[in-house]
């Protein structure tokens, strides 16, 4: 996942909706409601709700955080390096990584569509 170039999309808040549906598709898949209410300001907004949520699926069914990182293409082996790189907590990380995955496929499917 080319982060410089997701970055450069988080700061402009450039694909903010696509992104947001995307985690709502994916989240649904896995049997857990995105009910995040609209209109979303920013990205910052959209990490802050992702990371209650990540916390609360963590907290009561880790498994589905295993589900969830199959069904967005985010291996488990690069949520075991950036744990090794950061200081956030897990569930932080974790909700970080998952957004800017969303956002990359994405911005994937614009480029490439």
């Amino acid at each position: 996942m080319d982060l410089v170039f997701v970055q450069s999309h988080i700061k402009a808040n450039q694909y903010l909706s696509e992104t947001i549906l995307q985690l709502e598709k994916d989240f649904l898949l896995i049997g857990v409601n995105f009910d995040i209410q609209k209109p979303v300001a920013d990205y910052k907004a959209l990490f802050t709700f992702t990371y209650n949520l990540v916390h609360a699926i963590n907290e009561r069914n880790p498994k589905l955080i295993l589900n969830l990182l199959y069904r967005i293409d985010l291996q488990e082996e690069k949520v075991q390096e950036e744990m090794q790189k950061t200081k956030l907590s897990f569930p932080k990380m974790l909700s970080e990584l998952i957004v800017k995955r969303e956002l990359y496929k994405v911005v994937l499917r614009e480029k490439f569509s």
